[in-house]
């Protein structure tokens, strides 16, 4: 995705809201804002460990021997690892220790060998808890010069891709009060996972800084816990939309979480502070947030304060402490006065057939989690003899892997395939570095997920899965099984063939569709595919963070599907006057969307509901539409 001459022009409003609910309250449809911001296994438990291999650069071996006992300044080591490894698809890996540094981690636009980076890097700590990269004391001491422990790098466009950080604590130690946490950037697929950001004395600029470069996104940030700092979160820019689930941040100075334009969309948002809980001057959707205000100040200011015109949807807010829960600087529907707040739009909806201005309330998910075995355990096609340069056909290699009995196979490097490989028997991790399969799509799919033992399946961490070229409506990977189905961290077609449970989770994946019965649950879902992007016929969509690309229908529900969508936005790069954004057939959406063109060539029609044979359309030239609502029955 490239992005230029970047400016808030012709921003056009559409909107799509869904009920949220955290897993225990998922079968009522009910949110529970008392949930915790964590979910799953404690991260105490958590041990990721990897085979040793020349794509898994552990910083504590040669040529790097970083030492981790928090007396050693790891400064040089983990920067070298990073200039060495920037962009190469490859691991680089923290074991348990904690890492002093004294000066900003770089990541560079270059690597080693002068190369263009494009991201394409993985930062991996053993262990949330246990893996600390922690800033000297009394080291980045002016709080008008900031400067964070670690600087995600980027491009002036949109083309830093496939980034991520995970499974570590960063303490910014005591005494620097110009010291932000992390700063992070990625485009297209990213993400934060599982990570602690710390100010020992609660000083510093920002814990989590996603807001220095304006068209940081789609990215998704996931398990984050930030305690002090002036503001916890921040986030700018009219593009590329961020994603965030179960959030906490707790002692902030000046604000919890910052928005200065973003398309924004939370679910799972905790705040414990003096201050306001959230500022935002973009289009927000916030679900199942607990926000508490503690003292005489936070009595005075409103637990979520809209500053911009962007529209607000929220659902499942609890606050305790602060003089209201809403204030909207601009607002068609005034905010409600009280603590709580069931449900909230800003903006007027748009209603075809006058149905009901409400979300839908469809059960939400957790996306699984599954073991993480011993490395002893895992298959590596290499072993096999694959081809890990991507140069020689690896399909019986790949397909051997698989078949071994290993519950993972991992694919440390680059893989050709000519012929598709079957997903079966007792594999239930597919495993990548962030680097691609079939690059030159030579097969006709890529993987097929078939029936095997495990009743889950999960697919990871690959840059791409190719299909063929100039073959838009072939699928790299099928799904031939009513198995459970997770995709996370890659770009690739998907063909759904069975009727099982399919969950999304940062990926980009362009053409899908859903079949009858069918449910699936979505983070960060990025399409961006000419013609229609997303088809749910007869089945549940749940979409938290969509971003989509080019021209053609965003959204096609029929069959009597339920389609929910919460943010973030459309970049309408090609062919707006062709196809609706939004088509409903004799179904049920709530959406509440945003969309930026800076093309001259918008959607012209943004929507066209059917209900009983009859037909309704809404033009661009008939006004805004934030929300849509089309119900195919009265709520």
């Amino acid at each position: 995705m490239k992005t230029a001459n970047v400016h808030l022009g012709m921003i056009c409003m559409l909107a799509v809201v869904v009920a949220a609910s955290y897993a225990g309250a998922a079968a009522a449809g009910q949110a529970d804002p008392a949930a915790p911001a964590v979910i799953g296994a404690s991260v105490d438990t958590v041990n990721h460990v990897f085979p040793a291999c020349a794509n898994v650069i552990d910083v504590t071996k040669a040529p790097y021997n970083a030492k981790g006992d928090g007396k050693t300044d790891d400064t040089a080591a983990l920067q070298q690892a990073l200039k060495d490894h920037m962009g190469r698809h490859r691991i680089i890996y923290l074991p348990n220790g904690t890492y002093l540094v004294s000066s900003t981690l770089m990541w560079t636009k270059k690597d080693a060998g002068g190369k263009e980076a494009w991201g394409f890097t993985w930062i991996q700590g053993q262990n949330q808890a246990r893996t600390i990269i922690r800033l000297k004391d009394n080291t980045f001491t002016d709080p008008n010069k900031p400067q964070s422990i670690m600087w995600g790098g980027g491009f002036g466009s949109a083309d830093w891709f496939h980034n991520y950080v995970q499974d570590l604590t960063f303490d910014v130690g005591r005494g620097n009060p110009g010291a932000i946490g992390l700063q992070f950037y990625s485009n297209n697929q990213g993400a934060v996972r599982n990570l602690t950001i710390v100010s020992q004395d609660g000083k510093g600029r920002i814990g989590l800084d996603l807001g220095y470069n304006g068209l940081n996104g789609p990215l998704l940030a996931r398990n984050i816990t930030i305690r002090g700092f002036d503001v916890g979160v921040s986030a700018s820019g009219g593009v590329n939309s961020q994603t965030f689930e179960h959030i906490t941040v707790t002692g902030q100075g000046m604000c919890g979480f910052l928005n200065k334009g973003q398309p924004i969309a939370i679910r799972g948002l905790v705040s414990e502070n003096a201050c306001t809980a959230v500022k935002s001057a973009g289009l927000l959707a916030l679900l199942d947030a607990r926000l508490v205000g503690r003292g005489a100040e936070a009595a005075k200011l409103p637990a979520i304060e809209m500053t911009g015109n962007g529209p607000l949807f929220a659902r499942g807010i609890a606050t305790t402490g602060y003089a209201r829960a809403i204030a909207c600087k601009q607002a068609d529907n005034a905010p409600p006065t009280g603590a709580n707040v069931k449900e909230y739009i800003s903006s007027k909806a748009t209603a075809p057939f006058g149905s009901p201005a409400a979300s839908l309330d469809l059960p939400v998910k957790e996306t699984p989690e599954t073991p993480w075995d011993d490395p002893k355990t895992w298959a590596i096609p290499d072993a096999f003899g694959a081809d890990p340069s991507g140069k020689n056909d690896s399909s019986d290699a790949v397909q051997k892997a698989i078949d071994s009995g290993a519950t993972t196979v991992f694919f440390p490097g680059f893989y050709s395939l000519t012929k598709p490989v079957t997903v079966r028997g007792k594999v239930r991790r597919i495993l990548g570095t962030g680097a691609w399969v079939d690059y030159s799509g030579a097969s006709k799919p890529d993987f097929i997920i078939a029936d095997g033992d495990a009743p889950i399946v999960f697919m990871e961490h690959f840059g791409a899965i190719s299909a063929p070229p100039n073959k838009p409506n072939s699928a790299a990977v099928v799904v031939q099984t009513d198995r459970t189905v997770v995709f996370r961290s890659l770009g690739t077609r998907i063909a759904l063939k069975g009727r099982g449970d399919v969950y999304i989770e940062d990926a980009g994946a362009g053409d899908l569709q859903i079949n009858p019965g069918q449910r699936l649950w979505a983070r960060q879902l990025n399409i961006e595919n000419q013609g229609t992007h997303l088809t749910n016929n007869g089945g549940m969509l749940w979409v938290l963070g969509y971003k989509t690309e080019r021209g053609g229908t965003l959204i096609h529900t029929l069959g009597g599907g339920r389609t929910e969508l919460f943010g973030t936005f459309s970049y309408t790069t090609t062919a707006g006057k062709l196809a609706p954004m939004f088509v409903n057939e004799d179904s049920t959406v709530f959406a509440f969307f945003n969309e930026v063109c800076y093309t001259g060539d918008p959607f012209a029609t943004l929507i066209r509901e059917v209900r009983n044979g009859q037909e309704k359309t809404i033009n661009r030239s008939d006004g805004g539409v934030t929300p849509y609502v089309g119900y195919l029955n009265s709520k």
